[in-house]
């Protein structure tokens, strides 16, 4: 960093105004594959991680705890993270970051160091009053999730807020989790970042020739950096298609027999033409994948960084057409009676009820008894998986869910500008999240719902973000920072 200043501030003295202006122009704007995220070594997307919930002043209850440690089984994160705190507190410091310190050197002392937090460890949390949202991270988690002073902790830290503001607090903590370690939305927030430097560093050029010229400096720097991140990831997905095309591709008619044999209600045209849509686009990147063949770990950064965007899509539709199959297996298992597919899809489609009922506020309200008749269908069922008319019997469970869940809705998340919005979509057949009746007949589950009603409550109240605050009276230097609201 001290050299970039020197060189910089050298070159401005040097060139002044009119050098600058010419540099910035010359700076190709980011392109939004230059930001992708590997997923190789520790950005591997893994389960493999503990989790604690820290519950000092009783808050949580018992059944919020349990739900929370059923939600984390739903998130993926990068292999970088080990461990995964959840913190409650009933009262906190005006600087909450102060509160979450003293707790740990109370109570966790080999969660943090004297200088910063131990590495592997993601926090999350709230204080309740004054209330505030807090993320905090080891310097390995905090470098690779990008929680330092970042549009991205900022983000995470929003999608926190909607849940707890709902009284809700398992659903505000899973969605800051899922925001923080969401590589999908980390590239995108870096890539918008990029965006508005350029912006910034263009405009800075009509200013003046040293400000202008230590921003194409510090963008020069960016692109380097995500330069090698884009080849770390192009040889990291060539591994992945290399080991999983060839495979997949030998069982591509097997996959596209056992799909059209499918006869239950939820093989409908909606998750056949998605079906279809992931096989089309699977047989038609053959050849591509076939040219892309020739490379070997032993290729230049060049090779691998000119066939980037190519292996990319390779290696997204690979994934898809994995998760398809793994779906399509189970929705043909639901059908034939294996009981271990009928007994789990039962008890998640019971767990969603569950976090549905509690997440309402009246449990004399005719919605809340509705919901409990639902989960008590769902419990008698667990002893009949074997009757002959289960698959009906969950077909009309699911369909009397679907329209519990409407109504939750209009009640609970109808408070939203249209204008600002995203589109409840249910996750579909080539996403690792699908179960069978997901889609059908427009069924989405609650915590779909509940993460949607979130993010688009996030993006509404992010303009008016002040930034993290990420100081600690101490002089503690731990990564991540924390946000009123």
């Amino acid at each position: 960093m001290g050299k970039m200043f020197g060189v910089t501030i050298a070159l401005a003295a040097l060139g002044g105004g009119a050098l600058a202006g010419g540099l910035a122009v010359a700076n190709d704007a980011p392109q939004r594959a230059d930001y992708a995220i590997s997923t190789e070594g520790d950005m591997e997307i893994t389960s493999n991680f503990t989790t604690e919930i820290h519950n000092p002043d009783g808050v949580l209850s018992q059944e919020d705890e349990a739900r929370m440690e059923r939600d984390v089984e739903r998130l993926e994160t990068p292999a970088v993270v080990e461990q995964l705190h959840y913190m409650v507190f009933e009262e906190n410091d005006d600087n909450v970051n102060d509160t979450v310190e003293n707790y740990l050197r109370d109570n966790h002392p080999d969660l943090i160091g004297d200088d910063y937090f131990a590495d592997g460890v993601l926090i999350l949390g709230v204080g309740l009053d004054p209330r505030q949202a807090f993320i905090f991270a080891g310097e390995d988690v905090a470098e690779a999730l990008d929680l330092r002073e970042s549009s991205h902790l900022d983000k995470s830290l929003d999608a926190i807020k909607p849940g707890v503001e709902d009284n809700n607090i398992p659903a505000g903590l899973f969605a800051g989790a899922d925001a923080a370690t969401d590589t999908s939305e980390l590239a995108e927030d870096a890539y918008n970042d990029a965006v508005g430097n350029r912006v910034g560093m263009l405009v800075g050029s009509g200013i003046g020739g040293a400000g202008a010229i230590f921003g194409t400096g510090m963008v020069a720097g960016s692109l380097r950096r995500n330069k090698t991140k884009k080849i770390a990831q192009a040889r990291a997905e060539m591994s992945l298609v290399g080991k999983e095309y060839g495979e997949l591709a030998t069982r591509l008619d097997q996959i596209d027999i056992r799909a059209h044999s499918l006869t239950s209600p939820f093989a409908n045209a909606t998750m056949r033409n998605q079906w279809e849509e992931v096989r089309d686009r699977f047989f038609n990147i053959h050849n591509q994948v076939d040219s892309l063949g020739n490379l070997t770990s032993q290729d230049s950064d060049e090779l691998f960084l000119k066939n980037a965007d190519e292996i990319h899509q390779a290696a997204l539709t690979t994934r898809e057409l994995s998760y398809a199959e793994n779906n399509i297996d189970k929705l043909y298992r639901l059908e034939h009676g294996d009981d271990v597919v009928r007994r789990t899809e039962l008890q998640a489609l019971r767990d969603d009820v569950v976090e549905a009922q509690v997440s309402l506020d009246d449990s004399k309200s005719g919605l809340y008894v509705e919901l409990q008749n639902l989960r008590d269908r769902a419990d008698s069922m667990m002893s009949r998986t074997q009757d002959s008319d289960f698959l009906d019997q969950y077909v009309i469970l699911l369909g009397d869910y679907r329209t519990a869940l409407e109504e939750l809705r209009k009640q609970e998340f109808d408070d939203l500008d249209d204008s600002e919005t995203t589109d409840l979509v249910a996750p579909g057949i080539t996403s690792r999240d699908y179960r069978p009746g997901y889609g059908y007949n427009n069924f989405v589950p609650f915590w779909a719902m509940s993460t949607w009603h979130s993010n688009n409550v996030a993006a509404q109240s992010a303009s008016s973000g002040g930034g993290a605050n990420t100081s600690f009276s101490s002089g503690f230097s731990g990564a991540g920072g924390s946000s009123s609201f």
